[in-house]
């Protein structure tokens, strides 16, 4: 009978143990951050906060402070390789320690961390880098850079090369000309008749409203590029 109750009790102490454990654990992990936690998103559309708190959950984005998202702040192209590697779905290596780009390195204090990111992107063909086998994982995306990556990443790279320019647009790099043709017609918040401003940085709103785009389409969970060129 004692030993029968020795072994109830104990058992119903480990439980305790064990499961005291597991909630201390789930309640040390932190939430992820949603719009409402950012002072500068208080006012923002709620669609885009929609936006917003979706690739927070997902971990795809974060503030660029504890209490600041930074909406309408520029992008490193290091951040935005890891946006666009995670959006896509790509196989990520964490255990790389070597680029194939020069001015990647794994012991950067501020972009070493995106060294897998970038290289999943380049095998892909997303990138090509800015040549001279660079990168330049601490410059700003640019708009008509944005354009390229976003065309790239629904893999309509050889689709960007046969489109029409309608119309010449000055501001826009002769090397991106085609793609930025591309992503307007297909990318709704791109469409303007004003210049594309191709070479001024992109801001973290664009790329919040190019990211249901590239993923609806990639995944295919939602309509194919011919079903969204019919509706455009």
């Amino acid at each position: 009978m004692r030993k029968s109750f020795l072994i109830v009790f104990l058992s119903l102490t480990l439980a305790f143990v064990t499961g005291n454990g597991v909630t201390q654990a789930a309640e040390s992990k932190p939430k992820p951050k949603t719009s409402a936690d950012f002072k500068d998103l208080k006012d923002l559309d709620a669609s885009l906060k929609v936006k917003i708190d979706k690739w927070l959950a997902k971990g795809y984005f974060e503030g660029i402070s504890e209490d600041e998202f930074g909406v309408n702040e520029t992008i490193s192209r290091a951040e935005f390789a890891k946006i666009i590697a995670f959006t896509v779905g790509l196989k990520i290596d964490p255990t790389l320690k070597t680029s194939s780009f020069s001015d990647v390195s794994v012991n950067d204090s501020v972009y070493g961390y995106a060294l897998p990111y970038i290289e999943a992107i380049r095998r892909v063909d997303i990138t090509d880098g800015i040549g001279n086998n660079l990168f330049d994982p601490s410059g700003r995306v640019t708009r008509e850079q944005l354009a390229i990556f976003a065309i790239r990443s629904l893999n309509k790279d050889a689709d960007a090369r046969e489109t029409k320019i309608e119309r010449e647009d000055g501001t826009v790099s002769q090397y991106a000309k085609h793609h930025v043709a591309l992503s307007k017609h297909l990318f709704a918040f791109l469409r303007s008749e004003e210049p594309f401003f191709g070479t001024l940085p992109a801001n973290r709103r664009m790329l919040l409203l190019s990211l249901d785009e590239i993923t609806v389409t990639y995944c295919g969970c939602g309509p194919s590029i011919k079903q969204m060129e019919k509706t455009s």
